[in-house]
């Protein structure tokens, strides 16, 4: 490959311009290929000439435009996709697109997308490069790993995001094979853990997040929920195909909604009551929720006897529940009630010993101490939470807020509560999801028709193909606990290991400081980190001084911009193999063409551990061992042993092993009819448990749903709920502070009570077009939302002085950025809601860095303490801002359609030689 430097002026019209003319079919990103004929045509589906009248191959595949994964048929003619439509047999889509879907020709053929691995020259942030090969790349990295590795593996740190086809675990397998580092991701404390760990661990099912599809329960029409509970979020807006079409249904056929979210969404406006939370407030609110239940004697109480946790009693000393063993009455295994045949303390084994009257409210003398049930606990935790206080800190009505809890209890048992992004992004992450399992669990909405909580078949498993090693069991490659131990932010914030992360801030510090080690290299496959990271401007300033760092995208980015040394082109999800189950169906993805160089993020870790192999790595050659990788399996070297282990996964569930091309022979299909898939988790707790002959129960330690939430506790002290790591038997060091059983509300730290400088409280939330940093330079989409709304009450544009349509300047004490004035009664008087934002046409200029600052939400955002103390989240809602009016939209910033024009496909160059190899 003949090499040339680019200077900012020409970068992205030569790194990434044209790639509309790469397309051809069915090869794999290893092998050395011809190019397709690229001709002069042009599909209209991608805003140019009509294609040639060959008839178009129709193939079945996944999107991944965002993490939902829905069925499309891609349409494909002389080598290039020219159409994109949903495909029937998805059960939760039933053939729906959303525009992100949509945008699927434009983001792959996008004029914008890196073609070539690039090397930076010059000074870090002056955007000058250099094309290398696909080998330069790869060495270069291994020659960097190297030497971090002998000095110390934890130097490393390695990141993904969730937009652009994100593959999670293949981060933690990739460190695993290393032998150490750090692993973040923006949302992982931020948007998703704190629900998908907590809720689980509680009620010992799924968690219960209809706009990241793990709610089966809503795309079965034949058993309707009686009432929806849809709490910080939006799945008309997240999840438009498959979570917004099934409310909307359901809703059509009788079911009740109450929408919980400061905005006025589209389910919002279609519900049975609306309550525009106070943004950081939802603890309150649950508390009032449970005050009103417990008050008001709406719960099951033979439900919460035999089936939770709640006439347990607590050791005040410890936290904790009681054990049997601790009053010399029983067994370790067994809890303690009040009994009331016998007026004392008795030991309540599993399932149950009806002998015993357990007290399901009351306070006791247990060994000479004070000592209340789980329930009576409760109650004093809500106590002072009356509708009329619950309302007065929450900014809601009293009356409606009493009409939503009436509306859930009516329905109940087959009611349920969805919990959604916006209940993570603050400093209480954690005790929301707490708050939703009490409420749960005192109404016994779990495993019964119509509920969100289940146990089916984990719809996760189609997510995250890239298991780490130690996923099912320990192996040799399982991290040590040294290793963990080290991880970043780990001790104090348990609930990420969960997910086997470290800690943003914490990273950040140990950048800024030294301690407790130096970071020094930095992996990154994800999009804009500087768009997506809260207090972005002093992440790019600890990040800067890392020695080396590489950026994996589709495209440039402000972060390839601002910190990258290298630029890889990574793979859009028209070009990747993959698969989900959806419901009770398998879909497949087929990488359906192949472009210029454009790599998988999948393919890319896997030559990086080749090459450490090749160097004499130890932890790396042991990666391809099969003896030492457990269920996981070993690492691959070619794409097709990658799209062979795929296959291997996805036929086991039909008791079958497939090779590839007979995957994509027989799926999609069905694993189980959809109505068995469905009722199997009905009433699945009082099953038989096959091993012991008793009821299943759930999955947590005690079979019970556990709306005391001492697993939290146990987990900050060692590590897990059961007492060791989450993935392992170790315990590690507690945490400095306990994590408390039950949900205390906090007022946020920047609280509009009290703030005269800055009066406003601001929220954020998706729209339909984008997710995450994603496809902010497809033009069709920025068509439709090319700069964000800033929203305002009529009250506060009264008092800021502004009119629709104007632009306006949002501040906090951390940053200043511009938005475009709406004026709706969708938003409360004193709240301000405005999305994240970045302007790719900015990269391309005087000043590139104002891409990611002039409109960007986190450049406001806080990523200083007070953090969550169990998953470490810092606050991105909540907050307080203040609004002035600005003159002008910022300089350079395009908001007409036909300022998208240059970033629509054109056919002006051909592939450059074929597809990339790393070959070593």
């Amino acid at each position: 490959m003949s090499q040339a430097t680019l200077t900012r002026r020409n970068f992205l019209m030569v790194a990434g311009a044209a790639a509309a003319a790469c397309a051809a079919t069915g090869c794999s990103n290893m092998e050395q290929q011809k190019p397709a004929d690229t001709g002069n045509d042009q599909p209209s589906e991608a805003g140019a000439d009509q294609p040639s009248e060959e008839e178009a191959e129709i193939i079945h595949s996944s999107c991944r435009a965002c993490i939902s994964n829905c069925g499309v048929l891609v349409h494909v003619r002389n080598g290039r996709v020219v159409k994109v439509e949903g495909d029937p047999i998805d059960p939760m889509s039933k053939g729906r697109m959303c525009a992100k879907g949509l945008a699927a020709i434009q983001a792959l053929y996008n004029p914008n997308r890196m073609k070539y691995p690039m090397k930076r020259v010059g000074e870090r942030g002056g955007n000058e490069w250099e094309r290398i090969s696909w080998k330069e790349a790869i060495d270069t990295i291994a020659d960097n790993l190297m030497e971090i590795y002998e000095k110390d593996p934890m130097k490393l740190v390695i990141s993904t995001g969730g937009g652009g086809n994100p593959q999670f675990f293949g981060l933690h397998r990739f460190l695993q094979a290393f032998g150490g580092g750090n692993f973040f991701e923006p949302g992982c404390a931020q948007c998703y853990l704190p629900r998908m760990c907590t809720q689980p661990m509680l009620n010992g099912c799924n968690d219960t997040s209809i706009a990241d599809s793990t709610v089966g329960e809503i795309y079965y029409t034949e058993t309707i929920p009686s009432c929806l509970v849809m709490w910080g979020t939006d799945p008309s807006q997240s999840h438009v195909p498959s979570g917004g079409r099934a409310v909307n249904d359901l809703r059509m056929k009788g079911m009740k909604t109450v929408v919980i979210d400061p905005r006025f969404t589209p389910d919002a406006a279609k519900a049975d009551v609306w309550l525009p939370v106070r943004p950081g407030t939802d603890v309150a609110m649950a508390n009032g929720w449970t005050r009103y239940i417990i008050e008001n004697k709406l719960y099951d109480e033979a439900w919460c006897v035999k089936w939770t946790n709640l006439p347990f009693l607590v050791n005040e000393e410890t936290m904790l529940l009681y054990h049997a063993d601790e009053l010399g009455i029983g067994e370790a295994t067994d809890y303690v009630v009040w009994d009331a045949n016998t007026n004392a303390p008795a030991a309540m084994p599993w399932p149950q010993d009806d002998s015993l009257a357990p007290v399901l409210d009351g306070e006791f003398e247990v060994d000479g101490k004070k000592s209340r049930t789980a329930f009576r606990a409760v109650w004093d935790n809500c106590a002072e939470w009356t509708l009329e206080h619950t309302a007065e800190i929450t900014w809601c009505d009293a009356a409606a807020i009493e009409e939503a809890v009436k509306l859930y209890c009516e329905g109940s048992p087959h009611s349920g509560i969805g919990l959604g992004v916006a209940t993570d992004q603050y400093a209480q992450s954690a005790q929301v999801p707490e708050g939703v399992t009490i409420i749960e669990s005192l109404m016994g909405n779990a495993c019964h028709q119509g509920n969100t909580i289940q146990s089916r078949k984990n719809q996760s498993l189609g997510t995250y193909f890239l298991f780490p090693f130690n996923l099912f069991g320990p192996t040799p490659l399982s991290p040590t606990e040294e290793v963990v131990s080290r991880r970043l932010g780990i001790i104090e914030h348990k609930g990420l290991n969960y997910w086997m992360a470290s800690h943003i801030p914490t990273i950040m510090e140990a950048m800024n400081t030294g301690e407790p080690y130096q970071p020094e290299m930095w992996i990154d496959r994800s999009g804009n980190k500087l768009a997506m990271i809260g207090g972005a401007s002093t992440f790019l300033e600890a990040m800067k001084k890392m020695k080396f760092i590489v950026h994996m995208y589709m495209y440039p980015t402000t972060t390839s911009v601002e910190l990258a040394d290298m630029i890889l082109p990574t793979a859009e999800w028209l070009e990747t193999a993959y698969g989900a189950d959806r419901c009770n169906v398998w879909l497949i993805r087929r990488d359906v063409v192949h472009t210029f160089e454009h790599v998988d993020e999948t393919l890319i870790w896997s030559w990086i551990v080749s090459a450490l192999a090749d160097r004499g790595h130890k932890e790396a050659q042991m990666a391809f061992d099969p003896e030492n990788c457990g269920v996981a399996g070993p690492y691959w070297k070619t794409y097709d042993e990658y799209k062979g282990y795929l296959a291997g996964f996805m036929s086991k569930s039909f008791g079958e092993e497939w090779t590839w091309d007979e995957c994509c022979e027989k799926l999609p299909a069905e694993f189980m009819p959809m109505e068995e898939w469905i009722t199997s988790s009905y009433e699945s707790y009082e099953k038989e448990d096959p091993e012991t002959g008793l009821p299943a129960g759930f999955a947590t330690t005690s079979h019970r749903m556990e709306p005391y939430a001492e697993a939290m506790t146990i987990t900050g002290r060692t590590g897990g709920p059961s007492g060791a790591s989450f993935w392992d038997n170790y315990v590690l060091p507690p945490a400095s502070v306990d994590y408390l059983p039950l949900p205390h509300y906090e007022e946020p730290a920047e609280s509009p009570l009290n703030d005269t400088e800055f009066p406003y409280v601001l929220t954020e939330g998706r729209v339909p077009m984008y997710h995450h940093g994603t496809l902010r330079n497809v033009p069709w989409m920025r068509e439709m939302y090319p700069v964000p709304q800033t929203w305002v009450n009529p009250v506060t544009a009264k008092e800021i002085g502004v009119e629709e349509g104007d632009w306006c300047f949002v501040e906090s004490r951390r940053g200043k950025i511009q938005g475009r004035i709406h004026i709706t009664e969708g938003i409360a008087p004193k709240v301000i809601y405005q999305e994240r934002f970045w302007n790719p046409e900015l990269l391309d200029s005087d000043d590139p860095s104002r891409a990611w600052k002039v409109m960007n939400v986190n450049m406001l955002t806080k990523n200083d303490k007070p953090y969550n103390p169990e998953f470490g989240t810092y606050t991105l809602r909540g907050f307080t801002v203040k609004v002035t009016k600005a003159d002008a939209a910022p300089e350079g910033v395009w908001t007409q359609p036909a300022e998208f024009a240059p970033w629509l496909p054109e056919v002006t160059d051909e592939t450059g030689g074929g597809y990339a190899v790393y070959d070593a």
